[in-house]
């Protein structure tokens, strides 16, 4: 049944189709797919918000692995509703998007454009979706090597030089936040942050979950342009492409704004605030 296995074609149809736009190279038939691929995701998302008010949080485990040993989906109310909001942005981008594009964008890079456009797209849907840590450094890196094809293809020089940096600082934090995980890992032997909410108050206060967080704050802060880790941030929207520009702005300021909404509502203690506080970053970003 296909309303069993949304949390999968949220992501897989915009990682599909990403590949086709190289196949198609004409601008046109690029951009009616990824228009049609950004609808479908956003019905998709729709459908799942509803499914989580009716019956609750979805799990979804690939391959049939089930949590803690294999990745899981896991789609709650907050992470439905981040679903259904970056799904949103896409879907009521990309119509504008052509205009844009044509004048911003030589006509023989379009097609790399769109390809990116959905790339991103999915590693955005399947940040929000993601039930493991591990997983989660997968499609933030998907989300951040796609961004910076997508700044780069800005019309003047001085992009390059912003995507440059930009990708500097975020090798920077996905290193840190590897780092991170890795030492959550060796103190709670999962990645499932379903279980890592569970285990981590038990070893909150020991010297390597601090330092753990303290990796995992700064790499995500990198990430997400936080002050004072924000120097990448002004260039790369100034000489990004428009719709690139609109697209990761809206995005990256509401899942920054969910983040710490998390934090505040699932900050119960000061030991476990801590830990809860970066679960929370985990779940939503970008």
């Amino acid at each position: 049944m296909i309303a069993a296995h949304l949390p999968a074609l949220q992501v897989v149809i915009p990682l599909m189709a990403a590949p086709l736009c190289v196949l198609l190279r004409r601008p046109v038939l690029a951009w009616a797919l990824t228009l049609a691929v950004s609808w479908v995701v956003l019905a998709i998302a729709v459908a799942l918000l509803l499914q989580v008010l009716e019956s609750g949080p979805v799990t979804y485990p690939l391959g049939n692995w089930a949590a803690p040993w294999g990745i899981e989906y896991r789609v709650d109310l907050a992470g439905a509703f981040v679903l259904v909001i970056v799904a949103a942005i896409g879907a009521v981008v990309t119509p504008y998007a052509r205009r844009s594009v044509e004048h911003e964008i030589p006509r023989d890079r379009i097609y790399l454009f769109y390809a990116m456009y959905l790339l991103c797209l999915t590693g955005l849907l399947g940040i929000a979706i993601t039930g493991d840590a591990f997983n989660l450094f997968v499609f933030l890196e998907i989300t951040s090597l796609s961004s910076y094809v997508l700044i780069s293809l800005g019309s003047e020089r001085r992009a390059l030089t912003a995507a440059y940096r930009y990708l500097i600082m975020g090798t920077l934090g996905a290193t840190f936040y590897l780092i991170g995980v890795a030492m959550m890992y060796m103190m709670t032997g999962t990645l499932n942050m379903a279980d890592l909410a569970t285990l981590m108050p038990a070893v909150a206060d020991t010297r390597t979950i601090l330092v753990a967080l303290a990796f995992l704050t700064v790499g995500i802060s990198l990430k997400l342009a936080l002050f004072p880790l924000h120097l990448w941030l002004p260039n790369a929207y100034t000489y990004a492409p428009s719709v690139v520009t609109a697209f990761l702005a809206a995005t990256a300021a509401f899942v920054l704004r969910t983040g710490q909404l998390s934090s505040v509502i699932k900050s119960s203690s000061a030991s476990t605030g801590v830990v809860y506080r970066s679960l929370g970053f985990l779940r939503v970003y970008l």
